[in-house]
Formats: C-alpha cells, sequence, structure tokens
C-alpha cells in the first residue's frame, strides 16, 4: 500500500506544531518554576499552603497580642494580692518569667512550620523548573527530527526559497557579463 504525500505531509506539519507547543509550554513551566523557586511565597502549590502560612501567620499575630497582655495583666494581678514592693517583684517575675518561655517556644514552633513549607513550595518549584526544561529538550527534538523533512522548514527555521522551475524570476548570475550598451538614437549628437 502506497501512502499519499499529503498524509505525510500534515503529518510531519502537525508533528512540527506539537513541538512547538512543547517548546512553549516548557519555558513557561520552567520560568514559573525559577520565579517559585526565587520566591516561595509566591508558589503556593495548593490549598493546604495556603492555610498552613494563612494559621502560621494568625498564630504568630495571636501570640504577640497574647504576649503583650499578658505583661499588662500580670502586673495588675501581682499589684491586688501583694502589699509590699519586694513581693511585687517577685510575684511578676514569677508570672511572667513561665509565660515569656513559652510564647518563645511557640514562635518558634510557627516559624519552623512556615520554613518547612517554604522549603516544600521551593522544592516543588524547582521539580517544576526541570519538567519545564525536559519539555523544552523534546519539543527541540522533535521539531529537529520533523522540520528537516518538511519544505517550510528544510533549511531550517529560515523559509524555503522559491526555485528558478516555479517560475519566479530569478536574479542574474555573477559570472555572466554585463549588456552591451544601447547605441544612441539616429541624429543624437
Amino acid at each position: 500500500m502506497q501512502e499519499a504525500s499529503w498524509v505525510r505531509s500534515i503529518y510531519l506539519y502537525l508533528m512540527c506544531a506539537v513541538s512547538i507547543a512543547l517548546i512553549g509550554l516548557g519555558a513557561v513551566g520552567s520560568v514559573v518554576g525559577l520565579v517559585h523557586t526565587v520566591a516561595p511565597d509566591l508558589g503556593h502549590r495548593d490549598t493546604l499552603d495556603r492555610v498552613g502560612i494563612g494559621l502560621a501567620n494568625i498564630a504568630t499575630s495571636v501570640v504577640d497580642l497574647v504576649d503583650e497582655t499578658q505583661g499588662g495583666d500580670a502586673e495588675g494581678f501581682c499589684r491586688d494580692v501583694t502589699e509590699s514592693e519586694e513581693d511585687f517583684e517577685a510575684c511578676v517575675e514569677d508570672q511572667s518569667g513561665g509565660g515569656a518561655g513559652q510564647m518563645s517556644a511557640i514562635q518558634d514552633g510557627i516559624s519552623d512550620v512556615k520554613d518547612e513549607l517554604r522549603t516544600q513550595i521551593r522544592n516543588s518549584s524547582v521539580d517544576q523548573m526541570i519538567k519545564g526544561l525536559l519539555l523544552v529538550g523534546a519539543g527541540l527534538l522533535l521539531f529537529r527530527i520533523h522540520s528537516s523533512r518538511t519544505e517550510l522548514f528544510a533549511n531550517g527555521l529560515m523559509l524555503r526559497r522559491a526555485s528558478p522551475s516555479s517560475g519566479a524570476p530569478v536574479a542574474p548570475a555573477a559570472h555572466e557579463p554585463p549588456p552591451a550598451p544601447v547605441p544612441p538614437p539616429p541624429g543624437a549628437p
């Protein structure tokens, strides 16, 4: 069975279009992966990342607020229950001493959660960048294989020039002598 030339032509041009699409998608994926690697806060992978970082931000604000209000409450409480200045200072130290350590531990835990989420986002972005580069490589390989067999891209990415047999005017060759000069009309000086 003999294949029709138009089937082969359509197949080759279709594969060239697919390869150009792969190159485009791969380039976009690589750029997005690079941006998210540099700035992981822009690259939330899914809703859980957004929720996790949002909750960590809210928890940081709540801990700061509790830490500020707890210091004022301890002083008010100690003024009410103590009679001397020494007892007051000891009471304030007792009330705020344990809370400050707990609050800093909570802050450290929250920052560890944020750092872990950013690390995971960064790793995911590097994976996306690598996948994009692989798509670009596959697209270039497909284009190279199929484009050289098409009439349009036979000379690489430059469009093919018209052949002399197609009826297009052809420039004179460099080795031809210039045409002979035309003699002047009769009666001209």
